[in-house]
């Protein structure tokens, strides 16, 4: 197979769709972290029985998020070695059609789900004792008044927070830690 590409730009409703689910979103972070393995390696990562995960890895596989890259043989017929196109999944901002906007609708709600989850999980277990990370779980939410000027700088920094975690994420560590930014217009 060729190199993966460095940008995966999502253009389509079909692509956005098929990561709508928390579930996707957790394969695509388990692909993203593993890298080329089979759907037991990836069930295993995500503590699920492998028939659960088929039907979703076929699906990203059918939106061209994912790819099936190789069969690794032993013990019965050979298995699918599945990665990510792409090191990175980005959405396309510029799409407007009503079937993309009602699909990044979802994708938004599912998101925010996950974070909801997460976050919940988080405070749980410190509140059982069991915390083990540095930083305390954070939810910070406030609405402020800013020029295009001031917004342009604010996405900006948003953006070289994702590239720092992005580069500085260490498989080796600990402790995994979620950011979930939604940073969007407020109509009054």
């Amino acid at each position: 197979m060729a190199a993966r590409r460095k940008t995966l730009h999502i253009k389509s409703a079909k692509q956005v769709r098929a990561l709508r689910t928390p579930f996707r979103q957790e394969i695509v972070q388990a692909l993203t972290k593993l890298g080329a393995c089979t759907v037991r390696e990836l069930a295993d990562e995500l503590d699920h029985e492998p028939a659960a995960l088929y039907y979703h890895v076929h699906a990203l596989e059918e939106a061209g998020i994912a790819v099936e890259t190789d069969k690794r043989r032993g013990g019965g017929r050979p298995k699918g070695v599945y990665e990510l196109v792409a090191e990175r999944i980005q959405i396309d901002r510029s799409e407007t059609s009503e079937p993309f906007l009602s699909a990044l609708a979802e994708l938004q709600r599912a998101t925010l789900r996950t974070a909801e989850r997460e976050l919940t999980r988080a405070v749980e277990a410190r509140g059982a004792g069991n915390a083990q990370e540095m930083v305390s779980p954070m939810l910070l939410r406030l609405t402020s008044r800013l020029s295009p000027q001031a917004t342009t700088r604010a996405a900006k920094m948003i953006q070289e927070l994702a590239d720092f975690l992005a580069e500085n994420d260490d498989p080796d560590a600990e402790a995994a830690h979620s950011l979930t930014v939604a940073f969007a217009p407020v109509r009054k």
